[in-house]
């Protein structure tokens, strides 16, 4: 019966193809607003809960979050190095990372910082960095570049992919991350004194972390909430400094992201209704339009309950194409939407399946069957009549 329903399938391709592009737009629609909020919620959550609190120059406390958590825009300004010792020798803090960013490698943001930045994240090959003008690099940027272990990079002032090389002082690359499918994909590591002695003593004074002796930001692991509250009071009070903790900040992004997501998912859940009834009108006058192929059929003894599971087969296949392509299509969005997601900091992963997609394809399989199946019920009802 396959091989027929094929047969019979290629002589109706184009009103089927019409019906298979209706189901995979809507689908693939819900299919990567779910994906793709998923993931960036995903990826905040995963990078702000490790660090229970930021410092770093007055400014927008949303920009101060994005700049060291995701390293997107550009740092809010400087501030004295010792502010990272003086929290060092503090005994409520737990962990002190320092982060200076500054320079690029063709766009790739250059994070000055201390190899504990980089706990937790596996190397792919080599090591960590130890010496001035080491550096580790993220996994995206080290493929995009065809980089190996010895290679020595050139980096550029400013953020922007075209600025003035820092030719006399490239960095040795000593390390490759593995992937992580985050935002250090996409950065290069070095220490926060290799990003001074980039610059040397002349250019001493500049923002963005990049004169002797300054950081745009330090990352803080506090011992106890009672330690925390304390350092945020100490160092909230401070006028010359801004305190930060990032769950807190991101989480008013993340409902930004889930109301977006939430509109989404209401127009999506409109569109497939809508296409519910498209199909189930193309179903119900495919089948009046068969009426004489059915006579036929009838005529040399086919019952009308084989019938029946002709069509149902028919669109049973219809809807698993269309699922098929649905979960292609919101793959290849995905990739293509990922490039645009980087500059934001966040890495979209084109492999990620989440269950509700699953059930979201089951849904378009069924989109295609119950209609069909509800008529071929009453088709092949007809046999007990006759």
């Amino acid at each position: 019966m396959l091989r027929f329903a094929l047969k019979h399938m290629a002589t109706k391709r184009g009103k089927l193809a019409l019906t298979a592009m209706s189901i995979v737009l809507s689908a693939s629609v819900a299919l990567l607003a779910l994906n793709v909020s998923a993931q960036v919620r995903g990826g905040i959550v995963r990078t702000a809960g490790y660090y229970d609190m930021i410092v770093g120059p007055p400014g927008s406390a949303t920009q101060l979050a994005m700049n060291t958590m995701f390293f997107t825009d550009a740092p809010l300004g400087t501030i004295s190095y010792e502010v990272v010792e003086r929290l060092e020798a503090d005994p409520r803090v737990q962990e002190v990372v320092p982060f200076a960013m500054g320079d690029s490698f063709n766009g790739a943001r250059i994070i000055g910082t201390a190899p504990k930045l980089l706990d937790g994240k596996e190397l792919r090959e080599g090591g960590m960095f130890e010496e001035t003008f080491e550096a580790v690099v993220g996994s995206a940027v080290a493929s995009r570049y065809g980089l190996n272990i010895g290679d020595e990079i050139v980096t550029s002032h400013g953020l922007a992919e075209h600025g003035a090389e820092h030719a006399a002082n490239p960095l040795k690359v000593v390390g490759i991350l593995k992937t992580t499918h985050t935002a250090y994909d996409n950065a290069v590591f070095t220490g926060v004194e290799t990003t001074w002695a980039v610059h040397g003593h002349e250019e001493e004074g500049e923002e963005h972390g990049r004169a002797e002796g300054e950081v745009c930001a330090v990352l803080v692991r506090t011992k106890g909430f009672n330690d925390y509250f304390q350092l945020m009071a100490d160092y909230g009070a401070d006028a010359s400094l801004l305190a930060i903790n990032p769950a807190t900040v991101l989480r008013e992004v993340l409902e930004n992201v889930d109301l977006s997501a939430r509109i989404v998912y209401i127009l999506s859940a409109i569109i497939l209704v809508m296409n519910i009834f498209v199909v189930a009108v193309v179903a119900m006058l495919g089948l009046y339009d068969a009426r004489r192929e059915i006579a036929l059929m009838r005529l040399i003894g086919v019952r009308m309950r084989t019938i029946a599971r002709l069509y149902l087969l028919e669109n049973a296949l219809v809807g698993l194409l269309a699922a098929v392509l649905s979960l292609i299509g919101s793959r290849l969005c995905i990739r293509v939407l990922s490039g645009f997601a980087s500059s934001m900091g966040i890495v979209l992963n084109a492999g990620t399946i989440y269950p509700a997609e699953w059930l979201i394809l089951a849904g378009v399989l069924a989109l295609g069957v119950l209609p069909t199946a509800a008529l071929s019920r009453r088709m092949a009802r007809r046999d007990g009549l006759e």
